[in-house]
């Protein structure tokens, strides 16, 4: 009786185990939202060629935030921003490939954008990018890390 305790033990802490990693969540899918400290704003307007001066003087003037939202093969990526009283909402549609972490526009044209998810940041992974326009582009996010929204 006692052998069979523990074999009854085992099978159902075995179970328990297996049930776990199956349930889990392995997906990306999930709002990640960027809205940058002041210091980041500096650093990514001085990238833009915007003199010192100028800086300080806008710095309290511009407000961003970029979110990524991914749902199984569609997402979207949508930057709100406002500088100088001037207000800016733009949303853009795209094809996720989940398994090889890229974005691609929904047409399917143009270049594939790597993405990593660590936890609950984002981060896009420019390592590979040439020096094309959307690379160019998403340059100034290199070091950005989205957080995860509940």
């Amino acid at each position: 009786m006692k052998n069979f305790k523990r074999i009854l033990l085992a099978f159902v802490a075995v179970f328990a185990a297996v049930l776990l990693v199956a349930c889990s969540s392995k997906s990306d899918n999930g709002t990640y939202v960027y809205k940058p400290a002041k210091s980041e704003v500096k650093e990514i307007l001085g990238e833009q060629g915007v003199t010192d001066s100028s800086v300080e003087a806008l710095l309290d003037q511009v407000k961003l935030e970029v979110s990524v939202t991914i749902k199984d093969k569609k997402g979207s990526i949508s930057i709100k921003g406002e500088a100088l009283g001037n207000k800016m909402d733009q949303s853009y549609e795209v094809k996720v490939d989940q398994k090889a972490k890229t974005f691609q526009a929904k047409t399917g044209e143009g270049e594939k954008i790597k993405y990593k998810v660590s936890g609950d940041v984002f981060t896009f992974d420019l390592s590979d990018q040439d020096s094309s326009d959307s690379a160019a582009t998403l340059e100034m996010f290199k070091n950005a890390k989205f957080k995860r929204t509940k």
